[in-house]
């Protein structure tokens, strides 16, 4: 995280100092599969644009609206891939076409540093189901409308280079086929491929504390801690993964003790397992929760009193200081709901989900600045179904596997970022 506090530093700086308010693009970027696709624009100084779902017929829009931009001569406009069949560089935005249902989970601004002289944007989309893609869609309806059609350059799927220019977007210009890698991007996937990512598992309850009762016998401190052992070896097979657990035997460990335990080891992704209960036995599946708006309240005083600062460079003033310290409970905070989208489908393969799967609370152990964290409810012990499945050593497999297969595709992922960064 330290690491991203500096790469925001100066973007910080040139916030606050005013830079030139036209921005003028280099390129634009698109990688992925669909399930998970990021689009990066690259400019001359920051795009700060308003982002807004619309819909067109069968095609799904996301539209991207600068303060202010221009599109230099000789920029770079890559291929549309990833479910983004278009897109079109209008004089006052830009407007991608989708051919699957996707939303919007991360936006993230990017500074210059090292060899990279731009600024970034970066936009990560996920897939949703219709349902969900709709309901984004009409909330967004009034700021999608608020831009009528202009003259445009387009980029279609096959690839078509802009024919004719539009002069008020300074004369788009043609793209080469292919955008070359450069030995310092090479060397950062080398880099990312050695490093290991932490994975704190938190076994919920445990000790004096043994959760909920199953209805045909049995403890959820005790059924969470199966699972987590299981998934601890699923995860140590992979050399990919450093993995720690919060508990490992049956003692209690404080609320506060299991999120200081993450922080201190450096964790990349902290999951917390529990299984639910409810007074009505006909309610059962997996959930999953992270932090609420209520939640996020809390997260300053909570750091402040148990001493999970956020490390800033010695110096920086207290001003630059709070803005950064935003954009990592930003990014913590959309890693978190990146995390959680990946891990509903995989958990539904596992077994029945509760309605409305991806869920917002208030909980404690989701309150670290800066460690992406969910917690899991992987099924209804007041079930007879779903206690049935959790208490055999099968059931608990297949949601360790699950949660596995989520954590391989989510830093999958996060690596993938370098190829586009």
């Amino acid at each position: 995280m330290t690491q991203f506090v500096r790469l925001m530093q100066f973007v910080v700086f040139a916030c606050l100092c005013g830079l030139a308010a036209s921005a003028q693009i280099q390129s634009v970027g698109i990688a992925g599969d669909g399930q998970y696709t990021r689009i990066t624009l690259a400019s001359s100084t920051p795009l700060d644009p308003v982002i807004a779902l619309g819909q067109d017929e069968d095609l799904g829009l996301i539209k991207v609206q600068p303060q202010q931009y221009s599109v230099d001569p000789n920029a770079y406009l890559g291929e549309p891939v990833g479910g983004v069949f278009a897109y079109t560089l209008k004089s006052d935005h830009i407007l991608f076409e989708l051919d699957l249902p996707m939303m919007v989970v991360r936006e993230l601004d990017l500074p210059p540093t090292g060899s990279e002289t731009l600024f970034r944007y970066v936009i990560d989309l996920s897939a949703v189901s219709e349902t969900r893609f709709t309901r984004a869609v009409r909330a967004d309806a009034s700021r999608f409308n608020a831009t009528p059609v202009v003259a445009s350059v387009s980029v279609r799927a096959p690839f078509e280079r802009p024919q004719d220019p539009v002069a008020d977007i300074n004369e788009a210009a043609s793209a080469p086929s292919a955008k070359p890698w450069s030995l310092i991007q090479m060397a950062e996937l080398a880099a990312a491929a050695r490093r290991k990512h932490v994975v704190v598992i938190d076994p919920g309850h445990g000790g004096r504390d043994p959760g909920a009762l199953a209805v045909n016998g049995g403890e959820e401190a005790d059924i969470v801690l199966k699972t987590a052992l299981f998934l601890k070896t699923l995860l140590e097979n992979d050399p990919r993964y450093e993995v720690r657990l919060t508990r490992e035997t049956d003692i209690y460990v404080e609320h506060e003790d299991r999120v200081s335990m993450a922080r201190e080891w450096g964790a990349d992704l902290f999951i917390s397992l529990h299984a639910d209960a409810a007074l009505k036995p006909n309610i059962f599946g997996a959930s999953v929760y992270t932090i609420s708006t209520r939640g996020e309240r809390r997260i300053e005083g909570t750091a402040k009193q148990h001493g999970w600062e956020i490390p800033i460079e010695d110096g920086t003033s207290e001003e630059v200081s709070g803005i950064l310290e935003d954009l990592v409970l930003r990014e913590t905070k959309s890693n978190s709901a990146i995390f959680a989208e990946v891990l509903v489908p995989e958990l539904e393969r596992a077994g029945p989900l509760l309605r409305n799967t991806h869920r917002q609370g208030n909980l404690f152990v989701l309150l670290a600045p800066d460690v992406p964290a969910v917690l899991v409810e992987i099924g209804f012990l007041t079930n007879g179904a779903d206690s049935r499945r959790l208490k055999s050593a099968t059931g608990r497999a297949e949601s360790a596997r699950a949660i596995k297969r989520a954590i391989d595709t989510y830093f999958d992922r996060q690596d993938q970022r370098l190829m586009t960064d």
